[in-house]
């Protein structure tokens, strides 16, 4: 009798001692769950989603001689800061324009290879060696290219006061030898 007395008596333990540690564990488990949700989650930068779009200004010379015309195209919004917003910008005029009256600007294999900005409103863009060889348009081409791209520019890029041309990293003297590109050209005579 004694012996069953021990033994209920240990079974008696070790029952409550795994009811106990089931009661701990349960308890810890549910802690925990509550305190990983009531932490605030934080979101990385890079996976955000785009907020929507926005129209850019892009300026095509008319087929007919007219001068400029203007085209609006919808661009991702997450495109439209900084660097970014060169880039796509300069980009949809290489591109050229949607509308069939309108001309491309640029000869065909020009790329824009680098862009700079500094604090003081200049700006510094840097396309392939295409744009130096491959323009073979006279005095009115060369003056709708750099019309073009100023005036797109200017209407899409705030706080744009000057740009510098250049093509492969080297400076352009001219395209067609009326424009001087040497330097900087200043935004405010080409509006």
């Amino acid at each position: 009798m004694r012996a069953f007395k021990r033994v209920m008596g240990f079974l008696g333990r070790a029952t409550l001692m795994v009811i106990v540690v089931a009661t701990v564990t349960a308890i810890v488990t549910i802690w925990w769950f509550r305190r990983q949700a009531a932490q605030p989650t934080t979101v990385n930068a890079e996976v955000a989603l785009p907020r929507g779009t926005r129209a850019i200004e892009l300026y095509f010379p008319a087929d007919d001689g007219s001068g400029l015309a203007l085209e609006t195209r919808e661009v991702v919004e997450d495109q439209t800061e900084g660097e970014t917003l060169v880039r796509t910008v300069v980009g949809a005029l290489l591109d050229g324009p949607d509308g069939k009256t309108l001309a491309h600007t640029f000869p065909d294999g020009v790329t824009l290879q680098h862009v700079y900005r500094d604090p003081g409103g200049g700006l510094y863009l840097d396309f392939s060696p295409a744009l130096r060889f491959g323009f073979k348009g006279g005095s009115t081409a060369e003056e709708m290219l750099v019309s073009s791209l100023l005036k797109t520019l200017a209407a899409n890029v705030p706080g744009v006061s000057r740009v510098t041309i250049t093509a492969g990293g080297q400076p352009i003297v001219s395209l067609a030898g009326h424009i001087r590109l040497d330097g900087p050209v200043l935004v405010s005579e080409w509006r």
